[in-house]
């Protein structure tokens, strides 16, 4: 199922910038009808347009269903049909596109987006955290028992790839002063290479740790691996097919999770006010803690 996701996301994003190019290349040509294009240019770049979005805004979350790209999409199909049934043949077969555009947004919202109920096991709240290992950005090899010592939030990203990974590392670094403040020390961990960690790290000036994840091997300890997460083609930059589910880790002084968030749609992560409020709070004890799942 995940292989045929991997295929999805990499196919879907390719029509939409191509279908979207052609339309508005067909526009500014004044090629007829130009409902029919116009339509179908509202269709693909409505959806196209939150992918933008997810790169250039830097958000780490959308709603579930961003409910004003579907409509706009929706409208776009609209008008292609209009222009159908005005023009007949003149029209060609554009609303068909239009209609394939629109399938393909819902099936990434309501199948592609979302992972399904989340539970591992391992990351129940009040246990202490599991050992592993991971590797820091000069080759050597980091235990996790190290973690134990004091408050640690750890996040399992997917790559720098993923824009909403990268958005949530953004934000963490905004607010990483104020976590520093309460105690906690941010791990941030990815079983891409070593060189593609640097890279990221490399973009902020706070001392965020970067760890790897080597095959994935902590993201497998702790029930959080994702088989063929990462879109199709990008192996050819150096990526693994398999990636980490998003999940983030809160643990205390005596290396106890006292808080996971384990989403189960990527596009929707955490705050960093949701740590600081934990952080925060006076004689808080584990087993009144909750592991969330979204």
């Amino acid at each position: 199922m995940n292989l045929l996701k991997s295929v999805f996301i990499s196919v879907f994003i390719t029509w939409l910038a191509v279908i979207s190019m052609f339309a508005v290349m067909q526009l500014t040509r004044g090629s007829e009808p130009l409902l029919s294009w116009a339509g179908l240019a509202l269709a693909a770049l409505s959806p196209l347009t939150l992918f933008i979005k997810a790169y250039l805004a830097k958000s780490p979350r959308t709603p579930r269903h961003p409910v004003e790209y579907s409509v706009l999409s929706a409208l776009g199909l609209a008008l292609t049909m209009a222009a159908s049934y005005r023009y007949g043949d003149a029209a060609g077969s554009v609303h068909l596109w239009a209609g394939v555009t629109l399938l393909a947004w819902l099936v990434y919202l309501r199948w592609y987006s979302v992972f399904g109920k989340r539970n591992a096991l391992p990351l129940r709240v009040g246990v202490p955290l599991p050992e592993f290992r991971l590797e820091s950005l000069d080759g050597h090899v980091i235990s996790s028992e190290g973690f134990r010592a004091k408050p640690h939030l750890l996040l399992f990203y997917r790559g720098n790839w993923c824009p909403y990974c990268t958005a949530q590392i953004d934000e963490l670094a905004t607010a990483y002063r104020r976590l520093e403040d309460l105690g906690l020390t941010v791990i941030l961990i990815s079983p891409q290479p070593i060189r593609k960690n640097q890279a990221l790290a490399r973009r902020f000036d706070v001392p965020m740790v970067f760890l790897r994840d080597r095959h994935n091997e902590a993201a497998t300890r702790l029930g959080i691996l994702d088989r063929w997460g990462t879109p199709m083609g990008l192996q050819v930059l150096g990526y693994g097919s398999d990636t980490v589910l998003p999940t983030v880790i809160l643990t205390d002084s005596r290396g106890q999770i006292i808080y996971c968030d384990q989403t189960d749609n990527y596009r929707v992560r955490p705050e960093p006010g949701t740590f600081e409020a934990l952080m925060k709070e006076k004689g808080l004890l584990n087993k009144d803690l909750n592991c969330r799942h979204q």
